[in-house]
């Protein structure tokens, strides 16, 4: 195991002045791996001691073998995992330029996230009159994680994606002023999910779409538009589309709301709601 990855599993259990190396060396990793076992120990405010009990607790010899783990080939992975995939790159290769993709997905959606109006669309769901989710497929899961967690918050939340088309069709023609529809589409292609969205916004509901399509072709009746990054490569190889920063998005988003229900109402938000 890397000794970053070490350090970060144990973190939770150092005792506060080896935290404080901990600190400083994540805080810090390129630098660390050329600083001497003094100047690590003064630039965290600890002794010297507690720096190489720190790396005793992570199985290794002193602080010298530590820095050696520290520095050794992260600079190398770093290039590697960050080029694209060829199928003539060994599997573990491949498996770490995936999981680097996906963590690249995750900082360029931060990087382009309109944060405001994320925090806007969480103020809306507690004056909405419902809300409702509209998707197929795997958005249905992700769907239905964020609208329970609101349920417990006491939005009357609802999804409806996933059922036959002539019901999505027929609910969302219900949806009306007050009422705050959201559509998730991976592809931004889904017309099942495009006509829902389409239907709702004619009929006066507040319209939200999230998807991995820069250009979504339903970006025209979404009041909010949130687009999220997908990885490429992955999609190149398997046609799968990855929702991993749209789940991220939604869990953030479900714990926002959380935390501003809590400010308006003084429950604990990550508890069922009670009357």
């Amino acid at each position: 195991m890397p000794a970053r990855m070490k350090l970060s599993s144990v973190y939770s259990t150092l005792p506060p002045a080896e935290r404080k190396v901990a600190d400083y060396i994540l805080a810090h990793p390129d630098e660390a791996t050329h600083m001497v076992i003094n100047e690590i120990a003064h630039e965290a405010g600890v002794s010297v001691p507690s720096v190489t009990r720190l790396a005793r607790k992570l199985g290794y010899s002193g602080f010298m073998d530590f820095r050696v783990s520290l520095a050794s080939g992260s600079a190398a992975v770093k290039r590697e995992i960050n080029m694209p995939i060829n199928t003539s790159d060994p599997y573990e290769l491949i498996f770490q330029k995936l999981i680097g993709g996906h963590i690249a997905s995750l900082e360029s959606t931060l990087k382009v996230l309109d944060t405001a109006m994320i925090s806007e669309l969480a103020d809306m769901l507690f004056t909405a009159r419902r809300v409702v989710w509209f998707g197929v497929g795997s958005c249905v899961q992700l769907a239905i994680n964020v609208s329970d967690g609101l349920c417990h918050m006491g939005v009357d939340s609802v999804v409806i994606g996933g059922r036959s088309e002539r019901l999505m069709q027929d609910y969302s023609k219900r949806m009306g002023e007050g009422d705050l529809v959201f559509c998730l589409t991976r592809s931004g292609k889904t017309q099942r999910t495009l006509n829902c969205l389409k239907s709702a916004k004619e009929n006066g509901a507040t319209t939200v779409l999230i998807t991995n399509l820069v250009n979504s072709p339903g970006e025209e009746y979404a009041d909010y538009f949130i687009c999220t990054s997908r990885h490429d490569d992955l999609y190149r190889i398997s046609g799968y589309d990855t929702g991993t920063a749209m789940c991220a998005l939604l869990e953030s988003f479900m714990v926002l709301a959380g935390m501003k229900k809590k400010k308006y109402s003084g429950h604990d938000p990550f508890t069922p709601y009670k009357k």
